[in-house]
């Protein structure tokens, strides 16, 4: 029975988790930048500003939070046992539920009216920044990624030498 399940399980190879979850982050900044274009023009402040300053708030989120959990997530990844594992390993499953949590707020708080649309589209400017960011560090870690290397701060080394040798 278990032989049946592991032949019904979509396996793939661990780089391809990586760019599996730049697929996902990436699509989730895409999104997110989508609504944060459609509230910002609603506010007293310049546009130019509402971008400095959403791109101030990614700064500060992506170093504060998204860095730490991309690199959780990319290192997870690398230390796996499995050669080939679930195409939906790029997340634990605690993960996806967070996730699903934090979307259903983002669209409770995005159908609100507790906060102006414009300081929600420049929340939403950061916070698609720091997610398109995250997208690039999967990137990187894909391109990367070599058997036996678990370490993302190694990855990063590695690839940094091969562009030296070049």
């Amino acid at each position: 029975m278990k032989r049946k399940a592991l032949k019904l399980k979509p396996a793939v190879p661990k780089r391809v988790l990586f760019f599996i979850g730049a697929s996902v982050w990436g699509y989730a900044a895409f999104r997110v930048f989508k609504l944060a274009l459609s509230f910002v023009p609603e506010g007293p402040l310049p546009l130019w500003f509402d971008f400095v300053l959403g791109l101030a708030g990614m700064a500060v989120f992506f170093n504060f939070v998204f860095l730490k959990v991309s690199r959780k997530y990319i290192s997870r990844i690398a230390k796996m046992e499995q050669k080939n594992p679930c195409l939906f390993a790029f997340f634990g499953w605690k993960s996806y539920l967070l996730i699903a949590f934090m979307a259903s707020m983002g669209i409770m708080f995005a159908h609100s009216e507790i906060i102006p649309h414009y300081l929600q589209g420049i929340f939403y400017i950061a916070l698609s920044g720091s997610l398109f960011l995250s997208a690039l560090m999967f990137i990187n870690a894909g391109i990367l990624y070599r058997e036996g290397n678990t370490d993302p701060e190694k990855m990063a080394e590695n690839g940094s030498e091969s562009r030296q040798e070049a």
